[in-house]
């Protein structure tokens, strides 16, 4: 029982719950609690993180141990690699040539009314560092990743993304995101479907994005960057427009 001089605020914050511990009733039944959100408003970005932790923390080692077996994933831990509000200097990228990648990733946060604080802080309920790296490192490239498919950031756009993310990292919770956005949107858009298998494909034989040193190459063309990638040198043609 709280003391009247007892200030609630002084008491210590618990740690949210490790996810992993979570019964895999509870975890898919609040993830299909965050996908219905999704459907309804897909929109919301929470709800999406929300939904791909839920859903994805079972591979989360497996994924790990693929992302630390590779060299440049091992590099990107010890070095610490951030790509955040504290490390991007959005001016700074504004200012390099026209059809650099610090100047197409730049803009395109601009344009889009984004900031890289968003993925300032290390996700909950993941208290392995490892593992809480691996997840912030995905979040804070995937306008990078926007920026080098050409996906715009629009419903199906995302739902072209997840399917190439899908095929670059095999997480469920992009399958499922793909699959259930491409279903609900081919009525109003039946082209989305091709949009879906096509980047699902490009996803396939493109290189690693996972690993890559995005912040080594702000000043390389775009173009460069893609060929890198083993990216088409264009953004393929959209069939939902």
């Amino acid at each position: 029982m709280m003391t009247p001089d007892t200030n609630p605020t002084d008491r210590p914050t618990m740690p949210p719950p490790d996810l992993a511990k979570l019964s895999p009733v509870v975890r898919w039944t609040r993830a299909a609690r965050s996908l219905a959100h999704i459907l309804a408003n897909p929109e919301a970005t929470d709800k999406v993180l929300e939904f791909l932790q839920l859903v994805n923390v079972g591979s989360l080692r497996e994924r790990a141990a693929a992302f630390f077996a590779d060299p440049r994933g091992a590099q990107l831990y010890a070095e610490q690699r951030k790509i955040d509000s504290r490390t991007v200097d959005m001016d700074a990228l504004l200012a390099l040539p026209e059809g650099t990648l610090g100047h197409a990733y730049a803009t395109f946060l601009r344009s889009h009314g984004l900031t890289p604080e968003v993925f300032d802080n290390a996700p909950e309920g993941v208290p392995d560092p490892k593992l809480a790296y691996l997840i912030q490192r995905t979040r804070q490239t995937h306008d990078l990743w926007h920026v080098v498919t050409g996906c715009e950031t629009d419903p199906a756009g995302e739902i072209a993304l997840q399917a190439f993310t899908y095929a670059q990292v095999h997480t469920p919770g992009s399958a499922i995101l793909a699959i259930t956005g491409a279903l609900k949107g081919m009525r109003q858009q039946p082209g989305i479907v091709r949009d879906v298998v096509a980047h699902y494909r490009t996803g396939v034989r493109a290189k690693r994005l996972p690993v890559f040193p995005w912040e080594d190459h702000w000043a390389t063309p775009l173009a460069e960057v893609r060929a890198m990638l083993g990216l088409p040198a264009q953004p393929l043609r959209r069939h939902t427009a």
